[in-house]
């Protein structure tokens, strides 16, 4: 096995960590808030979250892919003076504008004043959030993925401390008051992580320097910054265009289905954070390994975000139940199975952009295909608004965006690089993964546990007769988890 998949599997293992920790802090915080103070928190969220997106600029997947490849220890201080440099000048007018609107925007557009204050703090959290991607990027370009992965599962601990507490005696505000705490501490925490290698080698950089640096900078992050836009627009576009024409409560659903979706990021999360800086290094040396190494390892990722999205789209209804405690969500569990592919082909684009897009440096197909990504979307929801119910309307047509934009990348990355990720076998086994997570096998449980069962089997059959995993891999992950149950039972 790979050193590339191993670092996979444990990035996979902390992410896996964080999220079950974030699915405890966000159920938990569910129960606590009324369905529109949730829907209230959302629609400020979105409201952030699609001005945060313009301070990135691309800087951070642009660091790593420059600090990877970097002479020396002293060009990493370097990269990340410059990249910080960039980003603020972009991040303090762009707080300042969101802070000095929020009245505006909460009252004029929204016509919500709940939502006045939950902006003013995400202001203050953009500010926060504006080096700490630059920050990740010198701890995951110098490959320094254990302290990466450690600081990942740690700082999730953090946030359910902070949060449920904030949240059971603020409400609303105090979910952000959570928010902006929790965005200090992380700061302060990558800072050290960062640097406390490089103790003794942080050199300011010439003007000479800056000016080369800005130039190699750019010369990829713009193109990132602009996908990032559009990703944020396409992922905010449910909430930010229904908040326009339904109720609070209905966009609540519409939210808690997304929030469930965009789990299944889990995977392509953790293979980018890997990916990027070791895929980019192969891309520079030596594009037959290149090729050959992302081959063998998108299978791997392929199956395993259809098995991972699969299987927790069969069980929505039961998990939904369990964390909520109530019946008060079940209107959004329809629109778990399109939000869920829409994630899914998603996952597979985000794999495909760190892995080949950017190292490749497919400027014009990678924007072409974002811009695919989230005109589908809206075309598709508009037209399908006129004659289905809105919320679906909006989740199928996330799905039907997602599908063009992948479709794209595969077709470009064949013509471009001669070379084909998606082939027969990937189609079969994505029909496979979605019949299961769509087959409708009633609520009996003893029934529904024994269809799982024969489904599971068909799909781990088509994965050996296809060969996306060998048994070698197999047995490597019985031995890491017979080590961590060892370990458990020792503690």
């Amino acid at each position: 096995m790979s050193s590339l998949v191993k670092w996979q599997i444990v990035s996979f293992v902390s992410r896996g960590i964080a999220m079950a920790l974030g699915l405890v802090q966000t159920f938990v915080i569910i129960r606590i808030l009324s369905v529109g103070d949730w829907g209230i928190v959302q629609l400020a969220i979105s409201i952030g979250g699609a001005f945060g997106i313009y301070q990135h600029l691309g800087l951070a997947s642009g660091s790593t892919r420059e600090i990877s490849s970097a002479k020396s220890d002293t060009d990493i201080f370097k990269i990340f003076l410059t990249s910080v440099a960039i980003r603020y000048l972009v991040t303090f007018p762009l707080a300042a504008f969101l802070f000095f609107s929020a009245n505006n925007l909460a009252l004029t557009k929204y016509n919500d004043a709940a939502l006045i204050l939950p902006i003013k703090l995400y202001a203050g959290v953009l500010v926060l959030q504006g080096v700490q991607s630059i920050l990740n990027s010198v701890i995951s370009g110098t490959k320094r993925f254990r302290q990466l992965f450690i600081y990942q599962a740690a700082i999730a601990v953090v946030s359910v401390v902070l949060f449920i507490p904030f949240v059971y005696f603020y409400g609303i505000n105090g979910y952000f008051y959570a928010f902006f705490a929790f965005n200090l501490v992380s700061s302060l925490t990558l800072a050290y992580l960062a640097f406390k290698p490089l103790k003794g080698k942080l050199v300011m950089p010439t003007k000479s320097d800056f000016k080369l640096l800005l130039k190699d900078l750019l010369s990829i992050s713009l193109a990132i910054y602009a996908i990032k836009i559009l990703y944020t627009w396409w992922e905010k576009s449910g909430p930010l265009l229904l908040g326009l024409f339904i109720s609070k409560e209905m966009v609540a659903f519409f939210a808690f289905a997304l929030l469930y979706a965009k789990k299944f990021m889990l995977v392509s999360d953790s293979v980018t954070a890997v990916n990027l800086p070791v895929l980019s290094d192969k891309y520079a040396n030596d594009i037959r390994e290149f090729k050959a190494l992302f081959l063998e390892n998108f299978n791997k990722v392929y199956t395993v975000i259809l098995l991972v999205s699969a299987v927790a789209i069969f069980w929505a209804p039961e998990v939904v139940a369990i964390m909520v405690g109530s019946s008060k969500y079940d209107t959004a569990l329809p629109l778990i199975f399109p939000l869920g592919f829409a994630f899914v082909f998603y996952a597979l684009i985000n794999v495909v952009t760190s892995s080949i897009l950017i190292p490749a440096k497919l400027v014009k197909h990678m924007l072409l295909s974002y811009a695919l990504l989230l005109g589908a979307t809206v075309g598709a929801y508009f037209v399908g608004a006129t004659f289905a119910e809105t919320l679906s309307a909006m989740a199928y047509a996330m799905l039907a965006g997602g599908f063009a934009a992948l479709a794209y990348m595969a077709v470009a990355t064949s013509k471009v690089l001669k070379f084909s990720f998606l082939r027969m076998p990937h189609f079969v086994l994505g029909l496979t993964a979605a019949f299961i997570a769509f087959v409708p096998v009633g609520s009996n449980l003893l029934v529904k546990t024994g269809s799982f069962i024969i489904l599971l089997a068909v799909f781990l059959a088509e994965i050996l007769r296809f060969s996306f995993f060998e048994k070698a891999d197999l047995m490597y992950v019985v031995s890491k988890l017979k080590s961590l149950r060892g370990r458990y039972e020792k503690a």
